[in-house]
Formats: C-alpha cells, structure tokens, sequence
C-alpha cells in the first residue's frame, strides 16, 4: 500500500515502498545526460502534524543503471508511532519509462522486533525472496503466485521515476502510471495520475515539482474484507511530489503526503543535492 510505501517499515517501518516491471525499452531512449548524477534527499516525515523523523536517500543515476540506499528513524513523539530504524538498497537497469529492479535489501529495527529482506530479481521478476523473521499469512489472505511476481518492483526501485528524454517537465508523462509492487510479502498495483505543477527551493535544488495523485490497488498477500485494506483502496486522499535529478530524464520522490485511519503522514524535502 502507499501507507506502507511510506511507512517506516520502508521508508521507517513496514511493508512497501512503490513502481514497475518490464522486459524492453518501449521508447528506445537513453538518459538526458552522460554525466552520472549522484544525489542526496533529505526528508523530515511527519505525523498528525508533528515531526517524527527523517529520511534520507541517496540515489545514483550513471547511464542506464541506477543504485539507490537510504535510511528512515522515527521517534515515538506520539504513540501511535512507534521507534523505527531502517535501512534500505536497490540497483537495477533505466529502459525507457521503466525501472528494472536487480536486488533489494532492507533492515529495521522497531521496539523489540527486528528483521531483514533480501529479494533477488531477473529481467523484473521476483526469483528469490528471504525475509527474516519467516512470512506468515493470515487465514482468508489471497495467495501469492508465481504470476504475481513477473513484472514488479521493490519498494525502494519505485522511487525511481524514468521518462522519455523528450517528456522531461511533460506533468502527465512523469506522472501517470500504473505500478505493480511486491514488498515481499504483499503484491500491489499503484496507479499515478498526474496533479499538480508548482515550483520548490530547497537546499541544493530550485525548480518545478510534480504533484501526482495515487491509487492503491490489493492484488494478493492481503485479506480483502479487512477494514485497513478496504479503506486505502477507497482512500482518495494520497499523493506524491517528483523533481528531477540534475540534468537525467529520471525524477525521485521529493515528498508525499498520505491519509491514514488514524490521521494523516507527511514527508517533505528539506535537502535535494548533489553529493
């Protein structure tokens, strides 16, 4: 889910993190720039209105490959938010409109629990996934199959927003998008429609944003009939924020904003750079 995308087992807890799959270059394009772009984000995240923590990405774009690690810790400043530190990788391929995910890890730690994912990919499929401590699945959930693993993304490589080097600044062509997202557990489709174009200053970056809406969509791994997945489903109320890395035709997540059952969670850039 998006709350799962953003939520801190990820990005400082648990479940997901966001787009896609892929096999071939649809477009036959290569990156805007030769240059390698090396970026540090820095993100504050937020809670009812309060801030709980931070996260940090750091992505690396050199041609048509892409390396992404990070870390997110949330405080327990409200007690519905818990004590989360995570840490997080991907790499993969840039064809096109697509990113190729090649491997994922994560690790966190939150109150007494801990636990690491280690997912393996080939040409955009899932062929390995190790979580500790072990999936478990409830009773009712809809299983995960093989089929449901061809195509997707980690969490982490759906931070990664490719478009064609003609598209770049084009708000719907960033923007819209369906993504199929397995977090290692749950399998996902998250739609992206475009929103919004406004202009942003942070540290190390002044330029436009695109605001794009989200819909999240449960595909397997999940129990339908439960009141949390019912209500992200009808949830109407999430969205992402994109700016573009350097002189690329790839954008990454510059912050978001997601209504939850208990109140609504924030993360907004304070640091966009060159490292």
């Amino acid at each position: 889910m998006l709350l799962n995308v953003f939520s801190v087992r990820y990005f400082a807890v648990r479940s997901a993190i966001i787009p896609f799959c892929a096999a071939i270059d649809l477009f036959g394009v290569t990156p805007a720039s030769a240059e390698p772009a090396k970026y540090e984000i820095k993100m504050t995240l937020g809670y009812l209105g309060i801030s709980v923590g931070k996260f940090t990405n750091r992505i690396d774009v050199d041609g048509d490959r892409y390396a992404i690690r990070g870390d997110a810790r949330t405080n327990a400043i409200v007690s519905i938010v818990a004590k989360t530190d995570a840490r997080f990788d991907a790499s993969g391929k840039i064809a096109g409109r697509r990113a190729i995910p090649d491997s994922h890890t994560l690790s966190y730690a939150q109150r007494k629990k801990q636990g690491n994912l280690r997912l393996a990919f080939a040409s955009g499929n899932v062929v390995n996934a190790v979580s500790t401590p072990k999936v478990k699945y409830k009773k009712g959930s809809i299983p995960v199959t093989q089929n449901h693993l061809r195509g997707v993304l980690d969490p982490v490589s759906s931070l990664v927003f490719p478009v064609a080097v003609n598209e770049v600044g084009n708000g719907p062509a960033i923007c819209n998008r369906t993504v199929p997202v397995f977090d290692g557990k749950n399998r996902m489709d998250l739609k992206f429609i475009y929103k919004s174009t406004s202009k942003a200053k942070v540290k190390g970056f002044s330029g436009p944003t695109f605001t794009c809406s989200v819909r999240y969509e449960p595909v397997a791994g999940m129990r339908m009939h439960k009141k949390n997945i019912k209500f992200m489903k009808s949830n109407r109320n999430m969205e992402v924020t994109l700016a573009r890395l350097g002189e690329t035709n790839v954008y990454a997540l510059f912050g978001f904003r997601v209504k939850t059952q208990r109140g609504t969670a924030t993360g907004n850039a304070y640091k966009f750079a060159k490292r």
